[in-house]
């Protein structure tokens, strides 16, 4: 059976969406899937990525963006004239996923993942947006046989907007491969020496891109206004652009490392490098840089936004905020888990022992291939 798989962006562009659809294209092949993959020229802006363009994945002149979202009637026309026995688009909100929608031949057999549903915005001209792309994306779940989200509570909260079918909407969580994950003693010694960490001082991690949806802001703000004086070390993953990048950098002290466009053995080595780990956007599905955190035997703070109240028990699993939380409130769950070496390393075996019996991404290929089989019924 033939697949083509319709993310907005693929890689070599480095995110949460591009390594799903990666993975999953290479677990439908061991199964004897054929894959391709249909996306946009903004997979390659990023011209510092470690990762190189893939083979059979068609990157669609890009027409036009706004705020980050591209268009592309180049997507439009190829999508048109291809002959997929499956098609599998990813989120709601792009215009590529309007766009694959509209061409896909007639009664060709669809899949929609959405990889993270934010029902109420936060500033008014996001609500305002969604408010004016509502219909437009009751069409999309109405077009798609069966929709995938990664989460109960993200069922729950597309059902009350769209007055789904919740028979047609199947709960597959995200997953990682964990012996990917694996790292040695050795690398880690090596990154901590490259970037100037001592192994004796804690470090927070927060791997995300740098853009105010992601709010890597709160992390340098709770430790630069709450915590000035702890002895720690923090590093910041991931890369952004403009003004807000520059603010971030700006506003943090001489304990916060910024990295970008890692090779992976490194951000390995990151995880494995860290005491406690940070998730604090302002919407999310369930990104696998919590589940790649938690099997480095991390804590984790976290927003409780998305599907991650699926994910993490308060205190079980980490520490869970508000979807809005206050910088103050950021700092308290950090000083905890400083204050609490013991607890932090319980929790975190407790993390990684959740990742190999729940999200491993065999788990997430096997919920795949049957919401596959349903809509193709």
């Amino acid at each position: 059976m033939n697949v083509v798989q319709i993310p907005h962006v693929y890689r070599p562009s480095l995110g949460g969406v591009e390594n799903y659809v990666y993975r999953l294209n290479r677990s439908l092949e061991t199964r004897g899937y054929e894959t391709a993959t249909i996306t946009t020229d903004v997979s390659l802006a990023n011209t510092d990525s470690p990762l190189d363009p893939q083979a059979d994945v068609a990157y669609c002149e890009t027409d036009f963006t706004v705020f980050r979202n591209p268009f592309s009637l180049d997507l439009h026309r190829r999508v048109e004239r291809s002959t997929a026995d499956l098609y599998h688009l990813h989120n709601l909100e792009f215009f590529s996923t309007v766009e694959a929608v509209h061409a896909l031949p007639a009664d060709a057999p669809s899949v929609l993942t959405v990889h993270g549903f934010r029902p109420s915005p936060d500033s008014f001209l996001q609500r305002a947006l969604t408010g004016l792309y509502h219909p437009v994306a009751a069409y999309v779940l109405n077009r798609v046989d069966r929709t995938v989200v990664l989460g109960a509570t993200e069922k729950a909260a597309l059902v009350d907007a769209f007055d789904v079918d919740p028979a047609t909407v199947d709960v597959v969580p995200n997953g990682i491969h964990p012996a990917e994950f694996e790292v040695s003693h050795d690398r880690v010694t090596a990154f901590n020496r490259r970037y100037g960490l001592d192994p004796e001082t804690p470090t927070i991690l927060f791997v995300g891109r740098m853009v105010p949806l992601k709010r890597p802001h709160l992390l340098v703000d709770a430790l630069v206004e709450y915590l000035p004086d702890r002895d720690l070390d923090a590093v910041v993953v991931g890369t952004g652009s403009g003004e807000y990048e520059q603010a971030v950098r700006e506003r943090a002290d001489d304990r916060v490392h910024f990295l970008a466009n890692l090779p992976f053995d490194e951000l390995k080595a990151a995880y494995h490098a860290s005491d406690l780990f940070t998730q604090l956007s302002g919407a999310e599905g369930l990104p696998t840089v919590v589940l790649e955190a938690m099997h480095a035997e991390l804590p984790v703070v976290a927003t409780s936004v998305g599907a991650l109240p699926d994910v993490l028990s308060h205190r079980e699993n980490g520490w869970l905020l508000d979807a809005a939380p206050e910088v103050s409130d950021v700092a308290e769950a950090i000083r905890f888990y400083l204050d609490h070496p013991d607890e932090r390393r319980r929790v975190g075996a407790r993390n990684r022992e959740l990742v190999y019996d729940r999200y491993d991404w065999s788990h997430v290929a096997d919920g795949i291939v049957s919401t596959y089989e349903r809509a193709l019924d």
